[in-house]
């Protein structure tokens, strides 16, 4: 866990007392650094916002306190939306008598989702608070896996085949070769302390790649048993994002 940071914001009027509000905000971005960045972030940064929303509202929603506000930020800690019924803190980091806790969202260089408190709230709320931001945020990240329009392969598996095509599954999208480009929590768990570097499938998996894909390519939906490399055995479901060119 980390504390989320508030940005720099033009101050607003605030809304009316105990009415939740949804902010979009950020700083102004000149179209020099929008060019050198690249259309496909912008578009990556709208699917985060859209896919985030309903686990943003219902997390504000069972955290139940009109002095929370719950912030979805960029990997540098930059506020992309707020909900909640408090403005936005000016102040570059979280005000003293202030608690904010946040989670990552497809490290490193995905997002961050927390909240901030207000009212510092007892230590015996916050395990359950705690929980509540980890399951919005394993579901935000399951959407965007699922829904990323890139990759060649989407593995689904668990130890218990009944989570398959649930959001407590875990989740890998590959290119062609194998890399990694997106892992949600619960695969990077059950794979701990594989880290998905420049090995890829091959490092993590004693099922070999080209049979992996061959399962894909089969597009049945029956699972096959998926083996670590430490003798492990998963229930798993693959299937093919596009055709290799």
């Amino acid at each position: 866990m980390s504390s989320l940071p508030t940005p720099a914001a033009s101050p607003a009027p605030p809304p009316p007392r105990g009415t939740p509000t949804t902010r979009t905000v950020g700083h102004p971005v000149d179209d020099a650094a929008r060019d050198r960045r690249g259309a496909d972030v912008a578009l990556d940064q709208e699917r985060l916002l859209a896919l985030s929303a309903p686990a943003m509202e219902d997390l504000h929603r069972q955290l139940d306190s009109p002095t929370i506000t719950v912030l979805l930020a960029d990997s540098a800690g930059g506020v992309l939306r707020a909900i909640g019924s408090r403005a936005l803190p000016a102040a570059p980091a979280v005000p003293p008598g202030q608690l904010g806790i946040a989670v990552p969202i497809l490290p490193p260089a995905g997002a961050l989702l927390g909240f901030l408190d207000a009212d510092a709230a007892p230590v015996e709320w916050l395990g359950h608070a705690n929980a509540l931001l980890h399951t919005a945020a394993c579901l935000i990240e399951h959407r965007l896996i699922e829904t990323e329009p890139r990759g060649f392969l989407l593995l689904r598996f668990h130890r218990y085949a009944s989570v398959l095509g649930t959001p407590l599954e875990a989740l890998v999208l590959f290119d062609a070769e194998g890399a990694v480009l997106l892992a949600n929590h619960t695969a990077r768990a059950l794979l701990a302390p594989c880290a998905f570097g420049a090995g890829g499938a091959a490092a993590c998996f004693a099922t070999q790649w080209c049979g992996i894909v061959g399962y894909a390519a089969l597009g049945l939906c029956e699972p096959f048993v998926l083996r670590d490399r430490r003798g492990g055995g998963f229930s798993a479901q693959a299937s093919l994002r596009r055709q290799a060119t």
